[in-house]
């Protein structure tokens, strides 16, 4: 989500990109899906017999038990990668000109400024997007309980949210479902600090 996010956005401020707009827009899009359809879409590209990607593929299983965590993580990345790049695109745009063209001056090529100067122009959005990563990942519910009834490899404790949810309305224990939502906030605080106390460091 991170990586991927800041090479597209390179790649669109870049003078080798055309049709930004177009790219820009067909990049976000996917964010603009709720969840629960998101994980319809990408259930009914998984699914053998009916998927149309899994015949092409010669029947790989992408709902098996060795499988399914990298489909959840496709269907996260597919959401997720527009957005931080409309994140990082916006503050690539925000550099001053006359501190690319001095990059230019000293003979700094296009790869040397977009890592040397433009990546940590923008440290802010970068730090941002990984404590929304962090956060969200935390907080990943929806995608795998779309998949969880058709999928062998997911179980009601996969995630944190998935536990909680489970001991609530499964076992109907909403002590241990109020101390894991507990558990998983201050873990949420936690890492925030972390990662803006990182953030802050020159």
């Amino acid at each position: 989500m991170i990586g991927g996010a800041l090479g597209l956005a390179l790649l669109l401020d870049s003078g080798l990109a055309r049709a930004k707009k177009f790219f820009q827009l067909a990049l976000f899009m996917p964010h603009i899906v709720p969840g629960v359809i998101a994980g319809l879409i990408w259930l009914y590209l998984y699914l053998p017999g009916i998927s149309p990607i899994v015949d092409l593929l010669g029947g790989v299983n992408f709902l098996g038990g060795d499988q399914v965590l990298g489909s959840v993580v496709n269907i996260a990345l597919w959401e997720w990668v527009g957005y931080n790049m409309i994140i990082y695109f916006a503050a690539l745009q925000a550099i001053p000109a006359e501190v690319l063209e001095a990059a230019r001056m000293d003979g700094a090529g296009a790869i040397r400024t977009a890592l040397s100067v433009k990546v940590p122009l923008i440290r802010g959005a970068v730090i941002t997007t990984v404590l929304f990563t962090i956060i969200g990942s935390l907080q990943l519910f929806t995608e795998p309980m779309v998949l969880d009834n058709v999928s062998d490899g997911i179980v009601s404790t996969w995630t944190p949210n998935m536990y909680a949810y489970n001991e609530a309305f499964g076992n109907n224990d909403y002590g241990q479902a109020g101390a894991a939502s507990i558990i998983l906030a201050l873990l949420a605080a936690v890492l925030s600090y972390v990662v803006t106390r990182w953030g802050n460091r020159r």
